[in-house]
Protein backbone atom coordinates (compact mmCIF):
# COMPACT_ATOMS: atom_id res chain seq x y z
CA UNK A 1 0.00 0.00 0.00
CA UNK A 2 1.24 3.77 -0.89
CA UNK A 3 2.16 5.81 1.97
CA UNK A 4 -1.22 7.84 3.18
CA UNK A 5 0.43 10.91 2.81
CA UNK A 6 -1.38 12.94 0.36
CA UNK A 7 -1.77 16.50 -0.87
CA UNK A 8 -4.60 18.45 1.29
CA UNK A 9 -8.14 18.67 -0.80
CA UNK A 10 -9.69 20.66 1.70
CA UNK A 11 -11.05 24.39 0.79
CA UNK A 12 -10.11 27.15 2.63
CA UNK A 13 -11.54 28.09 5.28
CA UNK A 14 -13.22 31.63 5.51
CA UNK A 15 -13.80 32.31 8.29
CA UNK A 16 -10.33 34.70 9.27
CA UNK A 17 -10.27 35.62 5.62
CA UNK A 18 -13.42 37.22 5.18
CA UNK A 19 -13.75 38.39 8.67
CA UNK A 20 -10.60 41.05 7.54
CA UNK A 21 -12.31 42.06 4.71
CA UNK A 22 -15.69 43.06 6.41
CA UNK A 23 -16.84 46.40 6.04
CA UNK A 24 -18.98 48.55 7.92
CA UNK A 25 -22.57 48.29 7.64
CA UNK A 26 -25.85 50.31 8.31
CA UNK A 27 -27.58 50.17 12.04
CA UNK A 28 -26.19 48.02 14.11
CA UNK A 29 -23.53 46.79 12.35
CA UNK A 30 -21.09 49.54 13.79
CA UNK A 31 -18.81 47.20 15.01
CA UNK A 32 -17.98 45.04 11.75
CA UNK A 33 -14.65 47.56 10.97
CA UNK A 34 -13.13 45.12 14.41
CA UNK A 35 -10.32 43.12 13.23
CA UNK A 36 -10.32 39.68 12.96
CA UNK A 37 -7.60 38.92 16.19
CA UNK A 38 -9.14 41.60 18.00
CA UNK A 39 -9.96 38.80 20.64
CA UNK A 40 -13.38 39.70 20.73
CA UNK A 41 -15.60 36.86 22.31
CA UNK A 42 -19.02 38.48 22.45
CA UNK A 43 -20.94 37.13 19.88
CA UNK A 44 -22.32 39.76 16.96
CA UNK A 45 -24.57 39.35 14.26
CA UNK A 46 -22.14 39.97 11.58
CA UNK A 47 -19.72 37.61 12.88
CA UNK A 48 -22.74 34.82 13.11
CA UNK A 49 -23.45 35.49 9.69
CA UNK A 50 -20.17 34.94 8.40
CA UNK A 51 -19.43 31.91 10.14
CA UNK A 52 -22.31 30.59 8.85
CA UNK A 53 -20.93 31.84 5.30
CA UNK A 54 -17.37 30.24 6.15
CA UNK A 55 -18.89 27.18 6.75
CA UNK A 56 -20.18 27.27 3.42
CA UNK A 57 -16.35 25.85 1.91
CA UNK A 58 -17.09 22.33 0.77
CA UNK A 59 -13.97 19.90 1.17
CA UNK A 60 -14.77 16.23 1.37
CA UNK A 61 -12.97 15.55 -1.39
CA UNK A 62 -11.31 12.12 -0.69
CA UNK A 63 -15.06 10.99 0.39
CA UNK A 64 -15.66 12.07 -2.99
CA UNK A 65 -13.11 10.40 -5.15
CA UNK A 66 -12.95 6.91 -2.85
CA UNK A 67 -16.64 6.45 -2.26
CA UNK A 68 -18.78 8.99 -4.16
CA UNK A 69 -17.62 9.44 -7.77
CA UNK A 70 -17.49 5.19 -7.67
CA UNK A 71 -21.06 5.43 -6.32
CA UNK A 72 -22.61 7.63 -9.12
CA UNK A 73 -19.85 6.41 -11.27
CA UNK A 74 -18.74 9.76 -12.72
CA UNK A 75 -14.86 8.45 -12.41
CA UNK A 76 -13.94 5.29 -11.59
CA UNK A 77 -10.99 3.79 -9.19
CA UNK A 78 -8.09 2.29 -10.71
CA UNK A 79 -6.87 0.79 -7.34
CA UNK A 80 -8.02 0.84 -3.48
CA UNK A 81 -7.61 4.05 -1.93
CA UNK A 82 -6.25 2.09 1.33
CA UNK A 83 -8.76 4.93 3.35
CA UNK A 84 -11.44 3.84 6.13
CA UNK A 85 -14.87 5.82 5.20
CA UNK A 86 -15.33 6.12 9.55
CA UNK A 87 -12.39 8.55 9.12
CA UNK A 88 -13.86 11.06 6.50
CA UNK A 89 -17.51 10.90 8.03
CA UNK A 90 -17.06 13.49 10.56
CA UNK A 91 -15.88 16.55 8.53
CA UNK A 92 -19.48 17.70 7.25
CA UNK A 93 -21.14 16.50 10.65
CA UNK A 94 -19.07 19.21 12.84
CA UNK A 95 -18.92 21.54 10.03
CA UNK A 96 -23.05 21.53 9.88
CA UNK A 97 -23.18 21.93 14.01
CA UNK A 98 -20.62 24.50 14.70
CA UNK A 99 -22.76 26.75 11.63
CA UNK A 100 -25.92 25.46 12.97
CA UNK A 101 -24.66 26.55 16.52
CA UNK A 102 -23.87 30.34 15.12
CA UNK A 103 -27.01 30.48 13.17
CA UNK A 104 -29.52 29.68 16.23
CA UNK A 105 -27.75 32.27 18.34
CA UNK A 106 -28.19 34.61 15.08
CA UNK A 107 -31.94 33.87 15.12
CA UNK A 108 -32.03 34.97 18.96
CA UNK A 109 -29.74 37.43 18.40
CA UNK A 110 -32.24 39.38 15.65
CA UNK A 111 -35.33 38.36 17.21
CA UNK A 112 -34.63 40.03 20.36
CA UNK A 113 -33.13 43.33 18.63
CA UNK A 114 -35.38 46.64 18.53
CA UNK A 115 -34.59 46.52 15.04
CA UNK A 116 -35.25 43.28 14.21
CA UNK A 117 -37.95 44.59 11.30
CA UNK A 118 -34.98 45.77 9.40
CA UNK A 119 -32.77 42.80 9.62
CA UNK A 120 -35.23 40.47 7.85
CA UNK A 121 -32.85 40.15 4.42
CA UNK A 122 -29.69 39.17 7.36
CA UNK A 123 -32.31 35.96 9.09
CA UNK A 124 -33.53 35.28 5.58
CA UNK A 125 -30.21 34.65 3.98
CA UNK A 126 -28.80 33.33 6.99
CA UNK A 127 -32.03 31.00 6.49
CA UNK A 128 -31.34 29.92 2.51
CA UNK A 129 -27.60 29.20 3.87
CA UNK A 130 -28.87 26.85 6.68
CA UNK A 131 -31.68 25.74 4.97
CA UNK A 132 -29.02 24.10 2.01
CA UNK A 133 -26.41 22.82 4.71
CA UNK A 134 -29.13 20.67 6.26
CA UNK A 135 -30.76 19.02 3.23
CA UNK A 136 -27.38 18.78 2.14
CA UNK A 137 -26.11 16.78 5.47
CA UNK A 138 -29.74 14.77 5.94
CA UNK A 139 -29.34 13.74 2.18
CA UNK A 140 -26.14 12.03 3.13
CA UNK A 141 -26.57 10.48 6.10
CA UNK A 142 -30.39 10.30 6.95
CA UNK A 143 -32.28 11.03 10.16
CA UNK A 144 -30.23 13.41 12.22
CA UNK A 145 -30.55 16.12 14.73
CA UNK A 146 -32.66 19.01 14.22
CA UNK A 147 -35.13 20.90 16.11
CA UNK A 148 -33.18 20.45 19.45
CA UNK A 149 -29.52 20.93 17.96
CA UNK A 150 -27.35 23.68 17.99
CA UNK A 151 -28.76 24.73 20.90
CA UNK A 152 -26.53 24.60 23.89
CA UNK A 153 -26.07 28.01 24.64
CA UNK A 154 -29.84 28.17 25.70
CA UNK A 155 -30.13 24.90 27.62
CA UNK A 156 -28.18 21.57 29.06
CA UNK A 157 -31.53 20.40 28.13
CA UNK A 158 -30.12 20.13 24.50
CA UNK A 159 -26.00 18.79 25.05
CA UNK A 160 -27.57 15.56 23.82
CA UNK A 161 -30.57 16.40 21.34
CA UNK A 162 -33.11 13.83 19.86
CA UNK A 163 -32.49 12.78 16.01
CA UNK A 164 -35.29 14.06 13.72
CA UNK A 165 -36.66 11.85 11.14
CA UNK A 166 -35.11 12.53 7.46
CA UNK A 167 -38.82 13.32 6.47
CA UNK A 168 -39.17 16.09 8.34
CA UNK A 169 -35.95 18.08 8.26
CA UNK A 170 -36.43 17.99 4.62
CA UNK A 171 -39.80 19.37 4.99
CA UNK A 172 -38.47 22.22 8.08
CA UNK A 173 -35.67 23.03 5.87
CA UNK A 174 -38.10 23.52 2.35
CA UNK A 175 -40.05 25.32 4.85
CA UNK A 176 -37.12 27.51 5.83
CA UNK A 177 -36.51 28.33 2.18
CA UNK A 178 -40.04 29.39 1.52
CA UNK A 179 -39.75 31.76 4.46
CA UNK A 180 -36.86 33.40 3.02
CA UNK A 181 -38.74 33.85 -0.39
CA UNK A 182 -41.49 35.45 1.11
CA UNK A 183 -39.78 37.91 3.56
CA UNK A 184 -36.78 38.68 1.39
CA UNK A 185 -37.31 42.34 0.49
CA UNK A 186 -35.47 45.15 -1.48
CA UNK A 187 -37.25 47.55 0.66
CA UNK A 188 -34.26 50.36 1.18
CA UNK A 189 -34.99 50.04 5.32
CA UNK A 190 -33.52 46.74 5.47
CA UNK A 191 -30.06 46.58 6.93
CA UNK A 192 -26.94 44.99 4.70
CA UNK A 193 -23.81 43.88 5.87
CA UNK A 194 -21.98 45.70 2.92
CA UNK A 195 -18.80 44.58 1.40
CA UNK A 196 -19.41 40.83 3.92
CA UNK A 197 -21.68 39.91 2.21
CA UNK A 198 -19.23 37.80 -0.07
CA UNK A 199 -21.61 35.80 -2.03
CA UNK A 200 -24.04 37.73 -3.73
CA UNK A 201 -23.12 41.00 -2.42
CA UNK A 202 -26.50 42.05 -1.00
CA UNK A 203 -28.29 41.49 -4.02
CA UNK A 204 -31.80 40.02 -3.29
CA UNK A 205 -33.69 39.39 -5.87
CA UNK A 206 -30.55 36.70 -6.38
CA UNK A 207 -31.13 35.33 -2.71
CA UNK A 208 -34.48 34.81 -3.82
CA UNK A 209 -33.68 32.80 -6.92
CA UNK A 210 -31.29 30.63 -5.08
CA UNK A 211 -33.91 29.64 -2.28
CA UNK A 212 -36.27 29.09 -4.65
CA UNK A 213 -34.69 27.16 -7.03
CA UNK A 214 -32.89 24.93 -3.94
CA UNK A 215 -36.67 24.36 -2.86
CA UNK A 216 -37.47 23.17 -6.30
CA UNK A 217 -34.30 20.64 -6.71
CA UNK A 218 -34.90 19.40 -3.13
CA UNK A 219 -38.71 18.92 -3.72
CA UNK A 220 -38.25 16.19 -6.49
CA UNK A 221 -36.03 14.37 -3.25
CA UNK A 222 -39.85 14.29 -1.84
CA UNK A 223 -41.59 12.75 -4.88
CA UNK A 224 -41.55 8.98 -4.09
CA UNK A 225 -42.40 9.31 -0.17
CA UNK A 226 -44.46 12.55 0.13
CA UNK A 227 -45.77 12.82 -3.52
CA UNK A 228 -48.18 15.47 -2.68
CA UNK A 229 -45.85 17.74 -0.60
CA UNK A 230 -43.64 17.88 -3.57
CA UNK A 231 -46.38 18.76 -6.26
CA UNK A 232 -47.07 21.66 -3.97
CA UNK A 233 -43.46 22.69 -3.98
CA UNK A 234 -42.68 22.09 -6.94
CA UNK A 235 -45.63 24.04 -8.37
CA UNK A 236 -45.19 27.25 -6.13
CA UNK A 237 -41.25 26.65 -7.48
CA UNK A 238 -42.20 27.17 -11.16
CA UNK A 239 -44.84 30.60 -10.34
CA UNK A 240 -41.69 32.11 -9.01
CA UNK A 241 -38.36 33.00 -10.10
CA UNK A 242 -36.03 30.75 -11.17
CA UNK A 243 -31.96 30.31 -12.10
CA UNK A 244 -32.08 31.31 -15.98
CA UNK A 245 -30.08 28.72 -18.05
CA UNK A 246 -27.12 30.33 -17.98
CA UNK A 247 -26.81 31.13 -14.19
CA UNK A 248 -24.32 29.81 -12.20
CA UNK A 249 -24.65 30.33 -8.32
CA UNK A 250 -22.37 29.37 -5.78
CA UNK A 251 -18.72 30.26 -4.30
CA UNK A 252 -16.69 32.41 -6.64
CA UNK A 253 -12.56 32.78 -5.93
CA UNK A 254 -12.69 35.85 -7.69
CA UNK A 255 -14.68 38.18 -5.30
CA UNK A 256 -13.97 36.39 -2.31
CA UNK A 257 -11.05 37.77 -1.45
CA UNK A 258 -8.39 35.42 -0.12
CA UNK A 259 -10.79 32.10 -1.18
CA UNK A 260 -9.05 29.24 -3.33
CA UNK A 261 -11.21 26.18 -4.08
CA UNK A 262 -8.41 23.58 -3.83
CA UNK A 263 -9.80 20.14 -5.06
CA UNK A 264 -6.63 18.52 -6.29
CA UNK A 265 -6.42 14.97 -5.92
CA UNK A 266 -3.09 13.81 -4.49
CA UNK A 267 -1.92 10.27 -2.99
CA UNK A 268 -4.03 7.33 -2.26
CA UNK A 269 -6.86 9.47 -3.15
CA UNK A 270 -5.40 10.16 -6.92
CA UNK A 271 -6.28 6.47 -7.71
CA UNK A 272 -9.13 7.67 -9.75
CA UNK A 273 -9.17 7.89 -13.06
CA UNK A 274 -12.27 8.60 -15.96
CA UNK A 275 -14.50 5.31 -16.21
CA UNK A 276 -15.84 3.44 -18.54
CA UNK A 277 -19.53 4.54 -17.97
CA UNK A 278 -18.60 8.25 -18.42
CA UNK A 279 -16.63 7.38 -21.31
CA UNK A 280 -19.82 5.80 -22.90
CA UNK A 281 -21.52 8.92 -22.26
CA UNK A 282 -19.31 11.09 -24.15
CA UNK A 283 -17.93 8.74 -26.50
CA UNK A 284 -19.84 7.09 -29.72
CA UNK A 285 -16.45 4.63 -30.07
CA UNK A 286 -13.63 3.44 -28.03
CA UNK A 287 -10.84 4.65 -30.66
CA UNK A 288 -8.25 6.11 -28.66
CA UNK A 289 -7.57 9.04 -30.74
CA UNK A 290 -10.40 10.31 -29.47
CA UNK A 291 -12.36 10.68 -32.63
CA UNK A 292 -15.44 8.84 -31.47
CA UNK A 293 -15.97 11.73 -28.67
CA UNK A 294 -19.16 13.74 -29.17
CA UNK A 295 -19.40 15.43 -25.69
CA UNK A 296 -17.85 19.15 -25.94
CA UNK A 297 -17.16 18.90 -22.18
CA UNK A 298 -14.79 15.38 -22.28
CA UNK A 299 -11.92 16.96 -22.99
CA UNK A 300 -11.99 19.53 -20.05
CA UNK A 301 -13.19 17.20 -17.58
CA UNK A 302 -10.45 14.37 -18.76
CA UNK A 303 -7.83 14.01 -20.41
CA UNK A 304 -6.02 11.38 -22.73
CA UNK A 305 -3.41 9.25 -21.04
CA UNK A 306 0.67 9.66 -20.77
CA UNK A 307 0.61 8.16 -24.47
CA UNK A 308 -2.10 10.74 -26.02
CA UNK A 309 -4.47 7.78 -25.98
CA UNK A 310 -7.97 7.98 -24.52
CA UNK A 311 -8.49 5.16 -22.59
CA UNK A 312 -11.26 5.10 -19.27
CA UNK A 313 -10.67 2.35 -16.51
CA UNK A 314 -13.37 -0.45 -16.65
CA UNK A 315 -16.26 0.79 -14.01
CA UNK A 316 -16.32 -3.60 -13.39
CA UNK A 317 -12.32 -4.45 -14.10
CA UNK A 318 -11.89 -8.38 -14.39
CA UNK A 319 -8.56 -10.33 -14.05
CA UNK A 320 -7.61 -9.48 -17.35
CA UNK A 321 -7.97 -5.62 -17.10
CA UNK A 322 -4.20 -4.20 -17.12
CA UNK A 323 -3.59 -2.96 -13.91
CA UNK A 324 -1.85 1.42 -13.82
CA UNK A 325 1.45 1.53 -13.36
CA UNK A 326 0.90 3.94 -9.73
CA UNK A 327 0.64 7.69 -9.28
CA UNK A 328 4.11 8.71 -7.45
CA UNK A 329 6.42 10.14 -9.29
CA UNK A 330 6.55 10.80 -13.00
CA UNK A 331 3.31 8.76 -12.74
CA UNK A 332 1.29 11.31 -10.88
CA UNK A 333 -1.40 13.05 -12.87
CA UNK A 334 -2.69 14.73 -10.46
CA UNK A 335 0.86 16.38 -9.42
CA UNK A 336 1.85 19.87 -9.95
CA UNK A 337 4.98 19.32 -11.06
CA UNK A 338 2.84 18.47 -14.32
CA UNK A 339 2.25 22.65 -14.71
CA UNK A 340 6.13 22.79 -15.88
CA UNK A 341 6.02 19.03 -17.37
CA UNK A 342 2.78 18.28 -18.60
CA UNK A 343 3.92 14.57 -19.53
CA UNK A 344 6.88 13.89 -17.28
CA UNK A 345 10.26 12.23 -18.87
CA UNK A 346 9.11 8.53 -18.57
CA UNK A 347 5.23 9.30 -17.59
CA UNK A 348 3.62 6.12 -18.38
CA UNK A 349 0.02 6.02 -16.68
CA UNK A 350 -1.98 3.70 -19.07
CA UNK A 351 -5.94 5.17 -17.95
CA UNK A 352 -7.52 8.82 -18.50
CA UNK A 353 -7.61 10.63 -15.08
CA UNK A 354 -9.61 13.33 -14.38
CA UNK A 355 -8.00 16.72 -16.36
CA UNK A 356 -5.18 18.01 -14.14
CA UNK A 357 -6.13 21.96 -14.80
CA UNK A 358 -10.06 21.17 -14.13
CA UNK A 359 -8.66 19.85 -10.82
CA UNK A 360 -5.95 22.41 -10.04
CA UNK A 361 -7.23 25.52 -10.49
CA UNK A 362 -7.94 26.76 -7.97
CA UNK A 363 -10.25 29.92 -9.02
CA UNK A 364 -13.12 27.43 -10.19
CA UNK A 365 -16.09 27.90 -8.54
CA UNK A 366 -17.86 26.05 -5.98
CA UNK A 367 -21.53 25.78 -7.68
CA UNK A 368 -24.27 26.00 -4.92
CA UNK A 369 -26.88 25.63 -8.10
CA UNK A 370 -26.68 25.97 -11.61
CA UNK A 371 -29.74 27.34 -14.34
CA UNK A 372 -28.61 24.23 -16.42
CA UNK A 373 -29.67 22.15 -13.41
CA UNK A 374 -32.78 23.52 -12.80
CA UNK A 375 -33.61 23.53 -16.91
CA UNK A 376 -32.84 19.15 -16.36
CA UNK A 377 -35.50 19.64 -13.32
CA UNK A 378 -37.84 21.45 -15.60
CA UNK A 379 -37.42 19.02 -18.67
CA UNK A 380 -38.05 15.99 -16.27
CA UNK A 381 -41.19 17.91 -14.34
CA UNK A 382 -42.35 18.33 -18.01
CA UNK A 383 -41.80 15.17 -19.39
CA UNK A 384 -43.22 13.69 -16.44
CA UNK A 385 -46.04 15.95 -15.88
CA UNK A 386 -45.10 16.94 -11.67
CA UNK A 387 -46.47 19.69 -9.79
CA UNK A 388 -49.94 20.48 -11.56
CA UNK A 389 -48.43 20.84 -15.14
CA UNK A 390 -49.54 18.40 -17.76
CA UNK A 391 -47.19 16.46 -19.37
CA UNK A 392 -45.25 18.62 -22.22
CA UNK A 393 -42.79 16.95 -24.51
CA UNK A 394 -42.23 20.09 -26.39
CA UNK A 395 -41.36 22.35 -22.90
CA UNK A 396 -39.05 19.47 -21.87
CA UNK A 397 -37.55 19.35 -25.00
CA UNK A 398 -36.90 22.97 -25.08
CA UNK A 399 -35.39 22.78 -21.31
CA UNK A 400 -33.51 19.38 -21.80
CA UNK A 401 -31.29 21.45 -24.73
CA UNK A 402 -31.55 24.68 -22.74
CA UNK A 403 -29.35 22.48 -19.53
CA UNK A 404 -26.94 21.15 -22.39
CA UNK A 405 -26.23 23.88 -24.17
CA UNK A 406 -25.28 26.36 -21.23
CA UNK A 407 -23.92 23.47 -19.70
CA UNK A 408 -21.16 23.53 -22.43
CA UNK A 409 -20.78 26.66 -22.91
CA UNK A 410 -20.20 27.47 -18.92
CA UNK A 411 -17.34 25.01 -19.22
CA UNK A 412 -15.81 26.14 -22.17
CA UNK A 413 -15.92 29.98 -20.44
CA UNK A 414 -14.59 28.85 -17.11
CA UNK A 415 -11.75 26.58 -18.75
CA UNK A 416 -10.80 29.50 -20.92
CA UNK A 417 -10.92 31.64 -18.02
CA UNK A 418 -7.89 29.65 -16.29
CA UNK A 419 -4.61 31.39 -15.70
CA UNK A 420 -2.82 28.07 -15.45
CA UNK A 421 -4.32 26.13 -18.30
CA UNK A 422 -1.56 26.00 -21.00
CA UNK A 423 -1.97 22.47 -22.93
CA UNK A 424 -4.91 21.51 -25.15
CA UNK A 425 -6.93 24.83 -23.37
CA UNK A 426 -10.53 25.39 -24.54
CA UNK A 427 -11.91 28.20 -26.39
CA UNK A 428 -13.83 31.21 -24.68
CA UNK A 429 -16.99 29.17 -26.66
CA UNK A 430 -17.59 26.09 -28.50
CA UNK A 431 -18.79 27.14 -32.40
CA UNK A 432 -22.10 27.23 -33.58
CA UNK A 433 -21.14 23.92 -35.44
CA UNK A 434 -19.64 22.55 -32.54
CA UNK A 435 -22.98 22.74 -30.99
CA UNK A 436 -24.66 21.69 -34.00
CA UNK A 437 -22.93 18.53 -33.81
CA UNK A 438 -22.76 17.47 -30.56
CA UNK A 439 -26.65 17.84 -29.93
CA UNK A 440 -27.41 15.82 -32.85
CA UNK A 441 -25.63 13.04 -31.38
CA UNK A 442 -27.78 10.40 -31.28
CA UNK A 443 -27.13 9.81 -27.52
CA UNK A 444 -27.89 13.59 -27.10
CA UNK A 445 -30.69 14.09 -29.69
CA UNK A 446 -33.95 14.36 -27.96
CA UNK A 447 -36.13 11.51 -28.37
CA UNK A 448 -40.18 11.75 -29.13
CA UNK A 449 -40.40 8.41 -26.54
CA UNK A 450 -41.27 9.60 -22.95
CA UNK A 451 -39.67 6.81 -21.55
CA UNK A 452 -36.54 7.28 -23.35
CA UNK A 453 -36.10 11.46 -23.28
CA UNK A 454 -36.39 11.21 -19.65
CA UNK A 455 -33.52 8.36 -19.38
CA UNK A 456 -31.17 11.17 -21.41
CA UNK A 457 -32.66 13.95 -19.37
CA UNK A 458 -31.24 11.91 -16.19
CA UNK A 459 -28.04 11.21 -18.36
CA UNK A 460 -27.25 14.95 -19.19
CA UNK A 461 -28.73 15.97 -15.13
CA UNK A 462 -25.89 13.57 -14.28
CA UNK A 463 -22.56 14.88 -16.23
CA UNK A 464 -24.06 18.40 -15.49
CA UNK A 465 -23.14 17.66 -11.96
CA UNK A 466 -19.95 16.21 -12.27
CA UNK A 467 -18.56 19.30 -10.76
CA UNK A 468 -21.26 18.49 -8.03
CA UNK A 469 -20.51 14.63 -6.80
CA UNK A 470 -22.72 14.86 -3.66
CA UNK A 471 -25.68 16.00 -5.81
CA UNK A 472 -25.09 13.59 -7.86
CA UNK A 473 -25.15 11.20 -5.61
CA UNK A 474 -28.69 12.29 -4.81
CA UNK A 475 -29.40 12.14 -8.40
CA UNK A 476 -28.67 8.91 -8.20
CA UNK A 477 -30.72 7.63 -5.69
CA UNK A 478 -33.59 8.97 -5.49
CA UNK A 479 -34.08 8.04 -9.25
CA UNK A 480 -33.45 4.58 -8.26
CA UNK A 481 -29.95 4.88 -10.16
CA UNK A 482 -31.96 5.67 -13.20
CA UNK A 483 -28.36 7.69 -14.24
CA UNK A 484 -26.08 5.88 -16.23
CA UNK A 485 -24.51 3.03 -14.27
CA UNK A 486 -23.66 -0.39 -14.66
CA UNK A 487 -23.33 -3.11 -11.31
CA UNK A 488 -20.44 -2.31 -9.59
CA UNK A 489 -18.31 -5.35 -8.20
CA UNK A 490 -19.36 -6.05 -4.13
CA UNK A 491 -15.48 -4.81 -3.60
CA UNK A 492 -15.99 -1.97 -4.84
CA UNK A 493 -16.25 0.89 -2.39
CA UNK A 494 -19.39 2.44 -4.44
CA UNK A 495 -21.15 -0.96 -4.13
CA UNK A 496 -24.79 -0.54 -2.07
CA UNK A 497 -23.06 2.85 -0.90
CA UNK A 498 -26.19 4.48 -0.25
CA UNK A 499 -25.34 7.18 3.01
CA UNK A 500 -22.53 7.96 5.36
CA UNK A 501 -22.73 6.42 8.84
CA UNK A 502 -22.94 8.29 11.44
CA UNK A 503 -19.04 9.73 12.95
CA UNK A 504 -17.98 8.59 16.20
CA UNK A 505 -18.59 11.30 18.03
CA UNK A 506 -22.20 10.65 18.45
CA UNK A 507 -21.49 6.90 19.53
CA UNK A 508 -19.37 8.48 22.36
CA UNK A 509 -21.78 11.96 23.45
CA UNK A 510 -25.18 11.35 22.21
CA UNK A 511 -25.31 7.29 22.78
CA UNK A 512 -29.00 7.07 23.53
CA UNK A 513 -30.14 9.24 20.56
CA UNK A 514 -27.94 7.37 18.06
CA UNK A 515 -28.69 4.13 19.78
CA UNK A 516 -32.52 4.66 19.20
CA UNK A 517 -32.02 5.38 15.62
CA UNK A 518 -29.17 3.20 14.65
CA UNK A 519 -30.25 0.07 16.91
CA UNK A 520 -26.66 -0.33 17.67
CA UNK A 521 -25.15 -0.90 14.20
CA UNK A 522 -24.95 1.39 11.36
CA UNK A 523 -24.01 0.91 7.98
CA UNK A 524 -23.53 2.80 4.66
CA UNK A 525 -25.81 0.14 3.04
CA UNK A 526 -29.10 1.67 4.65
CA UNK A 527 -31.23 3.28 2.18
CA UNK A 528 -32.18 6.53 3.15
CA UNK A 529 -35.79 7.57 3.87
CA UNK A 530 -36.70 9.27 0.08
CA UNK A 531 -35.01 6.57 -1.68
CA UNK A 532 -37.60 4.46 -3.19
Amino acid sequence: MNSLKHRSISLILLALTISVFLASCKKDFGDINKSWDNKVYTATIPALYNGITASMADAPVILYSCWIYQNTQLAAMYAAGGFRLDNFTANAWNNYYRALANYRKLEEMIDTDANAANMTNVKGMAKVLMAYKTLKLTLMYGDMPYTEAGKGFVSADFFRPKYDSQESVIKGALAELKWAIDNLTVSSTQVTLASAEVIFANDIPKWIKLANSLRLRYAMVLLEKAPADAATIIAEALAKPLLEPGEYFGMYPSSIPGFLNNRLIGGNAGYVSMGSTMWNSMSSSNEKDGSGIFDLRCKIFFEPNAFGEWVPFPQVPNNNTPTEVGNEGVNAPYSEGRLTAYYPAGASWRYSPLNFYYLDDKTFPQVFISGSEVSFLKAEIYNRGLGGVSANPATAKSNYESGVLESVKFWFKTANGSAIWAVNKPAAAPTAQELTAMMSNPQIAFKTDAAAALKQIYQQHWIELFHQPLEAWTLARRTNYATPSVTLLTTSPGYNFFSLTYPQSEIDGNFDNWTSITGGSDTPTKKPWFMK
